[in-house]
């Protein structure tokens, strides 16, 4: 199960290097979608998921999703046009409740003496594929392009699934619940509206009948949204979860956190894989393989950052580590923003971007425990861990909007983006860390008392 969880971070680590060369591969402008179309699937699906895995049983489910998984994988591996690509990163994205239905099968079937090893173990190794994943993804993509990424990420889920069909017992917990199948339809059309607006807007211009009826449109469907989940028994993300000052800078404090983490990511790919002899101010000229070089001493400072805001929170809280990240993340964005055409420019801006950004990603868990009580952890979690989701998807979204607009070439049907659209994105990036470093300033302290089933923290 601990292996499992992996396949969830290498959908993205493995992917991520990968863009480019898919980019090529279809001559497509519009290569944003194969990280958006992932990341909101699995945003909207994964509440439903959980649901119907506590109705069901949750090995039953977590052999589904881990299906849909491998399936989605391989409809990318044959793909042969761009739009079959979309569907397979679809159904990848419905494997993102891998992780959330792992903790809850760990949770329900291991010994109280193994649960807590258990979780910890399943934990570290998401955190290793930080290191390693860009290093399997150079590999496969400088031997066998990005078919081979997506052949891998198909096997791999393929084989640990026969072995937890055949080795790991059903949970016996059952829960009766409803499922917020409106609310899901409503959410996700609006996301996907906006997100094509997004994509298509500057094409079409900024103030044109098109953009602005899009725009119309996902106003519409929001508040019809709004109206049902304040009426629904169980929706999708329960809204009055989110009204306490402690919830909603936590959710805040995720969105912009995934939103930063996705946009270096692949704004690095790019600057990576840029060729030099095309001259243009920036491009290191390098493989996929050649990416690990930045990435994994970048992986190596996220994983004992990891380490370091367990001890910072018991002693100050969860606050401090997540105003020092934003900091951190701010000086590693303004230095890439400066200056990103040479090898050791970027390698110095990327780590100092990675120190904020494994203190982020460790310790918003820990916020949202210090924000409510045992008894609301579970739907707390799943909320945020929607908005961050969401935080991911629009970014890059926003972000190959903007490059898109600097567009100064194609090279092998790939758009080869202007030097101006990279600093425009990293400005961007600096305001969304100025955003979440508000959300951390406001923040409750965040060290909470050992009582359980206390109100939310105010």
């Amino acid at each position: 199960m601990a292996l499992l969880s992996e396949e969830v971070a290498y959908a993205f680590n493995l992917v991520t290097p990968a863009l480019p060369n898919i980019s090529k591969a279809f001559s497509t402008p519009h290569i944003a979608w194969v990280a958006t179309v992932f990341t909101v699937t699995g945003a909207i699906t994964a509440p439903l998921i959980g649901k119907f895995a506590d109705r069901d049983g949750k090995k039953k489910w977590l052999l589904i999703v881990t299906g849909s998984m491998a399936l989605g994988s391989l409809v990318v591996t044959v793909a042969p046009s761009f739009g079959f690509v979309l569907a397979g990163r679809a159904l990848e994205g419905i494997g993102l409740a891998i992780v959330p239905l792992v903790y809850s099968l760990m949770r329900d079937i291991f010994p109280e003496r193994l649960l807590a090893m258990g979780v910890s173990i399943a934990t570290a190794g998401i955190g290793v594929t930080t290191i390693t994943g860009p290093i399997v993804a150079g590999a496969l993509i400088d031997n066998f392009g990005y078919r081979g990424v997506f052949t891998a990420l198909a096997i791999f889920p393929a084989v640990l699934g026969a072995l937890i069909a055949v080795f790991v017992p059903e949970s016996t917990f059952r829960a009766r619940c409803r499922i917020d199948y409106l609310g899901a339809l409503l959410l996700g059309a609006a996301i996907a509206v906006g997100l094509f607006v997004l994509d298509r807007g500057g094409q079409w211009g900024w103030t044109s009948g098109a953009t602005a009826g899009c725009i119309a449109g996902v106003v519409v469907l929001l508040a019809l949204w709004t109206v049902h989940t304040h009426r629904a028994a169980e929706p999708l993300i329960d809204l009055s979860v989110i009204r306490g000052r402690a919830v909603l800078t936590t959710s805040v404090v995720q969105f912009v956190a995934q939103g930063v983490i996705a946009v270096h990511f692949v704004l690095l790919a790019y600057i990576v894989q840029t060729p030099r002899s095309l001259g243009i101010e920036y491009g290191l000229g390098g493989d996929a393989g050649f990416m690990a070089r930045i990435t994994t001493p970048a992986g190596v400072i996220s994983v004992l950052m990891g380490v370091l805001v367990g001890l910072l929170t018991r002693r100050y809280g969860a606050r401090l580590p997540s105003l020092i990240a934003f900091v951190l993340i701010a000086i590693g964005s303004v230095a890439l923003a400066v200056s990103h055409a040479s090898f050791l420019s970027v390698l110095l801006g990327y780590s100092i971007y990675a120190f904020g950004g494994g203190l982020i990603s460790a310790v918003v868990p820990n916020l949202v425990i210090a924000a409510t009580p045992v008894r609301l952890q579970a739907v707390t979690a799943s909320t945020v861990n929607v908005v961050g989701s969401l935080g991911s998807a629009i970014a890059v979204q926003v972000v190959f909007a903007i490059l898109a607009g600097h567009t100064l070439t194609t090279a092998g049907g790939a758009p080869i983006y202007a030097n101006s659209g990279f600093v425009i994105a990293y400005v961007l990036t600096i305001g969304l860390t100025v955003v979440g470093l508000a959300a951390a300033v406001v923040a409750p302290r965040g060290k909470r008392s050992p009582v359980v089933g206390d109100d939310i923290a105010a």
